[in-house]
């Protein structure tokens, strides 16, 4: 029985690989086109049982060359999945007119085109469901890679996928990472993973081991990590100040730590449509943190509002308070968790951590900045903080801190 051929027109060529990768491991054959021109003849030359394409290609335009597939009656039935950035509704309405089966705009969430990709290929093409939050992005030519609460397979691959154009938007040739490893615990089965993801980071190094910095507070990761012996030349550290005064210079440290934005591909999410991580962690936060009790301090009206919505769900009760004073005024005694803003009008978010640390409250404290000045995190980091979130923010985001800081609580 022949293999079923699948014909992969983009011209990413880390896409073209990626996708490749995955659907030749259940027996297809993958067949790549570099731009419109070379698609459109590998269209006639292999007649493939499904067809992915981009909508934006160079030297042939998409539509040309499905008007002349549907043209020809040998090739028009062949199902198209168009992967696009945006484009108008006019177009969209042309794609449609002209046969295309699905549309998937990008950032991409990956299972979401696998699912189709298998139904038109009647084959089951599945995917590794293990929870995992795994992200990366870059600040100071640093490539910061988060991984929480599990391993994937998946979002390893795509976090290749991630890295490489992160790496040619910023123009860096050979990074440096430092990997943040949260409510990790390695098991068995989680050894070939964490090996893949820093062959990964070690092959983009080009082979400088000492390039890739961990950071992690848990010693039972650590004593796993130091078992790989290839990466026996790792710096390991508890510390995030130790691990950036290794990859930076000191005069950049502090600007580092104040002004890191994430900077997110545009092509594919490393997010699934439904993330079990995330649905693991809302479960979790809604079974056992229903009763915490969350003060989001902040004169931003839409910030106070984005926490209430992200918490409210889950049944945790959010207070907010518009300004440093009216906190420490009027806060109540048995708080599990404040939002913090550093900068407010009245009273700012130093004032508070002082009153916090003279009252001996050891309540958990996430910092909320947008600031770019020197100085500022670092001297929050003075007062214990060890977690924060720059502005703009996000629920997933706000939901995977919370769960850092609060999971010996749970």
């Amino acid at each position: 029985m022949a293999k079923k051929t699948v014909l992969i027109i983009d011209e990413s060529p880390q896409f073209r690989d990626y996708v490749a990768t995955k659907l030749e491991a259940f027996d297809l054959v993958v067949v790549k086109a570099v731009n419109g021109v070379d698609g459109a003849a590998k269209i006639l030359h292999y007649r493939p049982e499904l067809i992915i394409a981009d909508y934006f290609l160079s030297q042939r335009d998409l539509v040309s060359i499905l008007k002349a597939k549907n043209a020809d009656a040998s090739i028009s039935s062949i199902p198209v999945i168009v992967c696009t950035g945006k484009i108008s509704k006019e177009k969209l309405v042309e794609l449609t007119q002209l046969g295309v089966r699905k549309i998937f705009s990008k950032p991409l969430k990956i299972d979401q085109l696998w699912q189709a990709a298998g139904e038109y290929l009647d084959r089951k093409i599945t995917l590794d469901e293990s929870p995992s939050i795994l992200d990366a992005h870059v600040n100071e030519n640093i490539v910061f890679v988060e991984v929480a609460l599990g391993l994937n397979f998946e979002k390893i691959s795509l976090l290749e996928f991630k890295l490489h154009e992160l790496m040619a938007l910023h123009s860096i040739e050979i990074p440096r990472f430092l990997v943040m490893l949260s409510n990790l615990e390695l098991k068995a089965p989680d050894l070939p993973k964490i090996r893949r993801l820093f062959e990964i980071l070690v092959g983009l190094t080009r082979g400088r081991v000492k390039w890739v910095k961990v950071l992690t507070q848990s010693k039972a990761v650590e004593a796993a990590l130091r078992g790989l012996w290839e990466f026996s030349e790792m710096s390991i550290t508890d510390s995030l100040e130790s691990a950036m005064d290794e990859l930076l210079d000191k005069d950049k440290l502090e600007s580092f730590l104040e002004g890191a934005k994430p900077v997110e591909s545009a092509s594919l999410e490393m997010r699934f449509d439904n993330d079990k991580a995330l649905t693991d962690l809302s479960n979790r936060m809604r079974s056992e943190g229903a009763d915490l009790k969350v003060a989001v301090v902040d004169d931003d009206f839409i910030v106070q509002e984005i926490v209430k919505n992200t918490f409210g769900p889950s049944g945790s009760t959010v207070v907010a308070f518009d300004d440093g004073d009216d906190f420490l005024k009027a806060a109540p005694a048995d708080l599990d968790l404040i939002f913090l803003d550093l900068m407010m009008p009245k009273v700012d978010g130093f004032a508070v951590l002082e009153a916090l640390k003279a009252g001996n409250n050891a309540v958990p404290v996430i910092v909320l900045s947008a600031l770019s000045q020197r100085n500022t995190v670092l001297r929050a980091m003075g007062y214990g903080i060890r977690s924060y979130i720059t502005k703009p923010l996000k629920p997933d985001d706000l939901l995977r801190k919370t769960f850092e800081v609060m999971s010996s609580h749970f």
